[in-house]
């Protein structure tokens, strides 16, 4: 490997860790931003069952209020039941007590009803509270583990920004373009071997993309200190010599 390819790979070497420290960081970073809509979902969620736990809580007292009402008038009517002076009265009354029972009865198997269903409201509040609490824990653990990751990397970073300037530094304007450009398209991978396919022929192909290069940018990289680019993928072509 000639002096230009040799420029070119340590630049990339030193490019290839920042991509990866800058790869680990966005990593956590999204893993926070996830993190912090399933919390939103959890906490929308757990507003939701309470707003329905408040509406059923309503009907319940409205209901009890209703049957505590109706209870009273059963009572005055049996009162006045024993007060009326003919037989046609007495039924009149006691129609009406018995219609005023049974709607009674029926509204207490509702009062029932809504009793329990209250009970399952709360639980299921106190479960997507239990929801909310775990996931603001998770999201709060997720955002400590991206700032440690932050600062164990700082140095590093710099470190290697440094090295990275110094190394672009000793490369032509056109070279570091040239790297600036096919690593910003590959993730800081700007250099792909070229890889012989047949060992009897002079058949090669870059290893970045798998297609076939013509022999004579094989030989060429062979004879002189070049930066060859490949046609298809555009990186820097190199040839590892036996």
């Amino acid at each position: 490997m000639g002096a230009k390819l040799e420029a070119l790979r340590v630049l990339q070497d030193i490019e290839l860790q920042i991509v990866d420290i800058r790869r680990q960081l966005a990593a956590k970073q999204n893993g926070a931003k996830r993190q912090a809509v399933r919390l939103k979902e959890a906490e929308e969620a757990l507003a939701t069952a309470r707003e329905d736990l408040k509406h059923t809580q309503v009907e319940l007292d409205a209901l009890d209020v209703e049957i505590k009402g109706r209870t009273a008038h059963v009572s005055r009517l049996r009162d006045h039941l024993n007060s009326v002076k003919t037989n046609k009265e007495y039924a009149a009354v006691l129609s009406q007590l018995n219609n005023e029972k049974a709607d009674a009865t029926r509204l207490e198997t509702r009062l029932f009803q809504l009793y329990e269903t209250v009970e399952a409201k709360k639980k299921a509040v106190a479960e997507q509270q239990a929801a909310v609490e775990a996931e603001a824990a998770r999201l709060q653990s997720l955002r400590g583990q991206l700032d440690q990751a932050q600062n164990s990397f700082k140095q590093r970073m710099e470190l290697l920004e440094r090295q990275r300037a110094e190394a672009a530094a000793k490369l032509p304007p056109k070279e570091r373009e040239l790297f600036e450009r096919v690593s910003e398209r590959y993730d800081g991978e700007v250099l792909a071997r070229v890889v012989r396919t047949h060992p009897r022929r002079d058949e090669f192909m870059c290893d970045g993309c798998n297609v076939a290069l013509a022999v004579e940018r094989a030989n060429a990289l062979l004879s002189r200190d070049d930066i060859i680019t490949c046609d298809n993928c555009g990186r820097v072509l190199y040839i590892e010599r036996s």
